[in-house]
């Protein structure tokens, strides 16, 4: 009989714990599975659009809906129960968390959504510009910083004082972060300036060069032509002579430098320059509009007639195989058609008797 009243006494303590497991679980499971066929009929939708903006804003609402997962069931759990179910403090925390899932879930979409269309309309605009990991995450602070003064006051906590103390500690907090702060603040400048952008050869004054990986909140990486990566603090390239060799268009001019004979017919020699090029126009990164030149710079030189021929590539790093093809075909060519290209000549001017008398002596 005592075991039975036991029984009985632990059933009544634990069956409002029992029946909230038991609702949120089919609650979890159940929404789990409306998320699904309503996140597949929305990527189907989006996949028979033009456009990529909605297939992305879809991929980006993955975890917010997951996210809402877990605060459907919750609110579905918590008002089946009965005041007698739980105690009232455990019940406090479960509305809390519901308010927080609220906050976490509404601030995660709108920040993916938000850098998704701020790329879109980059895209349109024809800036070039990109969004880079500083600028998405500057954008998921922006939206956060609500949610957690909301937060914060549906808590009773008063941020009075933590201004305050703010206030007083400012001074020695930027003393103490100056530099990072100058990398952040650096990095956002570079962001949006608009001069730099992702993907874009540049060159340093100090002699560093490569693609632009990322703008982060501190540093700013470049992958070189070997592919290293180089790590650059923000407030040092802000502060640097660049180079950039992607804009304002990536089509860039490339100067071969050919050397004749004094005997040589330039008139001839620009022909055969020509044809070679003309020849070479289905290599890959070699344009031929606007149309290659050859120009007689720089002109005399010590021991050869210098010219310059000028062709245009589609962008900085197609320059090394072009200037390769171009040159293997150009030696061939002078060869075949007699053209010479001397060596260096010195000539040495001595006084009569001058070499003897070294001779002898």
């Amino acid at each position: 009989m005592k075991q039975v009243i036991d029984f009985l006494q632990f059933w009544q303590d634990w069956h409002g714990t029992g029946r909230f497991l038991s609702v949120l679980g089919v609650s979890l499971g159940a929404m789990a599975l409306l998320v699904v066929v309503l996140l597949r009929w929305l990527q189907r939708a989006a996949a028979r659009t033009a456009t990529r903006i909605d297939d992305d804003i879809v991929a980006a609402l993955r975890w917010p809906a997951r996210l809402g997962v877990v605060l459907g069931g919750l609110i579905l759990a918590v008002r089946d129960l009965d005041e007698r179910d739980l105690p009232r403090s455990v019940e406090d925390g479960l509305a809390g968390l519901i308010v927080a899932l609220v906050l976490v879930s509404f601030t995660m979409a709108a920040s993916r959504v938000t850098v998704i269309l701020l790329e879109y309309n980059m895209r349109r605009s024809g800036s070039e510009q990109q969004v880079t990991t500083l600028t998405a995450t500057m954008i998921r602070l922006l939206w956060a910083i609500p949610g957690v003064l909301v937060l914060l006051r549906m808590m009773d906590v008063t941020l009075a004082p933590a201004l305050t103390a703010l206030g007083v500690g400012g001074l020695a907090v930027s003393l103490a972060l100056k530099d990072t702060l100058a990398n952040v603040f650096s990095g956002f400048y570079i962001s949006m300036a608009g001069n730099i952008h992702k993907g874009d050869y540049i060159k340093l004054d100090s002699g560093q060069e490569g693609y632009v990986e990322d703008v982060k909140w501190r540093i700013t990486t470049l992958r070189t032509l070997q592919n290293n990566l180089v790590v650059i603090p923000n407030s040092k390239l802000s502060e640097a002579l660049v180079t950039n060799y992607s804009h304002p268009e990536k089509r860039m001019a490339l100067p071969i430098q050919l050397g004749v004979d004094y005997s040589a017919d330039i008139a001839r020699v620009e022909r055969v320059a020509l044809e070679e090029v003309q020849a070479a126009a289905p290599l890959e990164g070699l344009l031929l509009d606007p149309a290659p030149v050859v120009r007689f710079h720089p002109g005399f030189g010590d021991s050869s007639l210098d010219l310059t021929l000028v062709v245009h590539v589609e962008e900085f790093a197609k320059q090394f195989a072009v200037q390769d093809e171009l040159r293997r075909r150009l030696l061939l060519r002078f060869r075949a058609e007699g053209i010479g290209i001397p060596f260096p000549i010195r000539t040495l001017d001595l006084a009569p008797g001058s070499l003897k008398r070294a001779l002898e002596g």
